[in-house]
């Protein structure tokens, strides 16, 4: 993903004399919630620098979410799936916002045992962006043509699935490698005819895309290539020995997404306090997307829940296209039990 905002590091919780009045809209502390004993220390570790998709954690830590449920959070910024991982891994973070895919695939190959505790994105954000009247109209229409990626890059990692769903020649198909940083722009400059990453991403294509030009999307999972995406995941033995810590978090974040989707202005008013350089109309658009791949439109989709025929279906994209070779037991991957009732 491209960094189109400034950042900073580490941020916890600031506090503010108001607070009382502002967080009216907190749930009254569950059993279980701590409210006197000392704060347990958490560093939650983001896939990326905060934009609007992330407004959900920074709610939770601005309104207390995580305090009242005896939690000190820290939120870091990411650089990547896997940077991320590792610092899960070796013991940097307690908690991270990462692709579920990758999680499973780095508990196969390395033994890490990775447990995903909720997915955000229920549906793949992967998508394939190009120039509308550039003669690509369909998705076989790629072939022949040039596309950016970044190295790492999920959507990048995953074309295969998209390509063979499509019936793309993925062999036609010409990938040049750039920096993050330059990958919307070799798009919106016509350097490259189309590019691969984020689906939130299209808000700032569309508000920077010259005159007469017009942003178009392939998403994988609506072409069909779909698989759970973001999600929060913690190691085994942090869970096992700290359940009521791992269920407060999982609980307190999941109230920071519903806030959030509730509340779409004051959620970005939110984050714009720690992120000083937001663009609070780009970042808005970001939240409706959040909205559409979390489901929350749909009454019988519980926010966060995993089903296990589509982890299934998630990992088996993985053996294909990620040389995941061993795959992983799933009741030992995933779990439910620390959602919101």
């Amino acid at each position: 993903m491209t960094s189109q905002f400034g950042f900073s590091s580490g941020l916890t919780r600031r506090r503010f004399i108001a607070h009382g009045a502002g967080a009216g809209l907190a749930l009254v502390a569950a059993p279980g919630v701590r409210t006197a004993s000392a704060a347990e220390d958490i560093n939650f570790q983001l896939d990326w620098i905060a934009y609007g998709r992330h407004a959900p954690y920074y709610v939770a830590l601005d309104k207390g979410f995580y305090k009242d449920r005896g939690l000190n959070v820290t939120i870091q910024q990411g650089r990547g799936t896997l940077q991320g991982i590792r610092t899960l891994i070796s013991g940097q973070s307690q908690f991270i916002f990462q692709d579920i895919g990758v999680m499973l695939s780095v508990r196969a190959k390395e033994g890490s045992k990775i447990k995903a505790l909720a997915c955000m994105y229920q549906k793949t954000p992967h998508t394939f962006f190009y120039m509308k009247n550039k003669g690509i109209n369909a998705p076989k229409d790629i072939e022949g043509k040039k596309a950016a990626f970044s190295p790492g890059d999920s959507p990048r990692l995953m074309f295969p699935a998209f390509a063979k769903a499509n019936g793309i020649d993925e062999s036609k198909v010409s990938w040049l490698s750039v920096d993050p940083n330059s990958k919307n722009a070799v798009l919106l400059n016509h350097a490259v005819d189309g590019m691969v990453t984020y689906l939130f991403t299209l808000p700032v294509l569309q508000k920077a895309a010259k005159a007469g030009d017009e942003v178009g999307t392939f998403v994988y999972g609506e072409h069909g290539a779909d698989f759970y995406s973001n999600g929060i995941g913690a190691m085994e033995d942090f869970i096992k020995a700290k359940p009521d810590v791992t269920k407060n978090f999982v609980q307190a974040t999941m109230q920071g997404v519903a806030d959030t989707l509730a509340n779409p202005k004051e959620a970005v008013s939110i984050l714009k306090k720690y992120q000083a350089q937001l663009d609070e109309e780009v970042a808005l658009k970001e939240v409706e997307i959040i909205r559409t791949l979390s489901n929350a439109s749909d009454p019988k989709q519980k926010l966060g829940f995993m089903s296990r025929e589509k982890m299934e279906a998630t990992q088996e994209l993985m053996v294909k296209y990620l040389d995941l070779t061993n795959k992983v037991p799933l009741e030992e991957a995933f779990t439910n039990e620390f959602l919101p009732a």
